[in-house]
């Protein structure tokens, strides 16, 4: 699992717009404590670099695994910027949503703890 934050201006509502013109498979509106978020689903990418004694190669780039992410907004009046919980599996069998969704309601009030603390 990836937790990352995206600090830009990007609203989680915005954000759900655009998945409307791109590749987005299995998009899911829901909130998560009091704040917007989204579902969604997409393949990673993989690529192979062998950096044996043979002087390095790599392979092409491949479509990878399929990815599941939780994208949750940084507040409840989604002003922008959020947090994604990401999870993958190499077999393609991810996790079902509410255990993502599990992980996202024990760790944001953690994080966001963090960041009035430091802020």
């Amino acid at each position: 699992m990836e937790l990352s934050a995206t600090y830009n201006k990007l609203t989680v509502d915005q954000y759900r717009d655009l998945t409307a013109y791109g590749d987005e498979m299995y998009v899911k509106e829901l909130t998560v404590l009091g704040r917007p978020a989204l579902f969604t689903s997409d393949h990673m990418m993989k690529i192979q670099i062998d950096l044996g004694s043979g002087g390095g190669s790599g392979g092409p780039v491949e479509q990878g695994p399929l990815a599941r992410t939780l994208t949750v907004a940084f507040d409840a009046e989604d002003r922008g910027g959020s947090y994604d919980f990401t999870v993958w599996s190499e077999s393609g069998a991810l996790p079902d949503d509410n255990a993502l969704l599990g992980i996202a309601e024990a760790v944001l009030p953690r994080i966001t703890q963090g960041a009035r603390d430091r802020g």
